[in-house]
């Protein structure tokens, strides 16, 4: 889908993966080693502990005028900062955005460790299925500054890169 691609995150329901590609082939990959915080579990947890569907909780999320920074701690700690917020008025839509920039901020910051954006690179692609949420997608792009580029499947591009790959590597047996 963007042959120039530079950076790949993927970040499913329980995991992360962020590959960084150099001239068409992979440099380096990373993967979550702990819990599952940051990924589409922790979003879904949270929606419906405040009484939403993902899906609703995603829409509020891309509507939200003052994000809510919950930090990037993982979801036991998150609960009081959840709780914080809304003795302090935040509104669902802003603390729904707030997981989204928590959800990248745990990325890049805590998983990847990164010193600079720049390592990314200027051509970024994210799959798996917490981009379904386009405020995840929103928040990548006004924390890194850059377009980010996906796909509207984007929970099925890594069994659809598979797909691809096993096509190419067919060996007949006749």
């Amino acid at each position: 889908m963007l042959p120039e691609v530079s950076f790949v995150l993927d970040i499913g329901g329980q995991d992360m993966k962020a590959i960084f590609v150099e001239n068409g082939s992979i440099r380096r990959i990373e993967i979550n080693e702990a819990c599952s915080s940051g990924c589409g579990s922790f979003i879904m947890t949270f929606a419906k502990q405040l009484g939403y569907e993902v899906g609703e909780f995603a829409k509020m999320a891309t509507l939200a005028q003052h994000p809510y920074d919950l930090g990037t701690r993982c979801t036991v700690f998150m609960n009081s900062k959840v709780k914080q917020a809304m003795r302090e008025g935040a509104q669902i839509d802003d603390i729904a955005a707030g997981f989204s920039y928590s959800v990248i901020k745990n990325c890049l910051y805590k998983v990847l460790k990164l010193h600079s954006i720049d390592e990314l690179g200027k051509h970024i692609m994210v799959q798996g299925g917490t981009f379904r949420n386009h405020s995840v997608v929103r928040a990548l792009e006004l924390l890194t500054g850059k377009n980010v580029q996906f796909s509207p499947i984007p929970e099925l591009m890594g069994a659809y890169g598979c797909a691809l790959y096993a096509r190419r590597c067919t060996i007949s047996f006749e």
